[in-house]
């Protein structure tokens, strides 16, 4: 996933929930927690500083059975973010 701010960050968060089940089993350039459809990605400690205008991404890897439909409601430190 790629999220680019428009302010610079000294840590940050992303949120975002499936609607297919999908569960996410590992993730790099970040740590991760999962609660039902919710996950949280929060930065590893070598990536928490973000330059205005910059880009934050990470990557996983997720398991689903059926539909595997993109993630919806993302947000970055609790701010909605708008898709590219």
């Amino acid at each position: 996933m790629k999220v680019t701010t428009a302010r610079a960050l000294d840590d940050w968060r992303v949120d975002w929930s499936f609607k297919d089940g999908q569960k996410v089993g590992e993730m790099w350039d970040a740590n991760f927690s999962q609660s039902d459809s919710r996950v949280t990605a929060t930065a590893a400690d070598y990536n928490k500083t973000v330059a205005a205008g910059a880009d934050l991404a990470f990557g996983f890897i997720a398991s689903w059975q059926g539909a595997n439909s993109l993630g919806y409601d993302v947000t970055l430190n609790g701010q909605a973010c708008t898709k590219a």
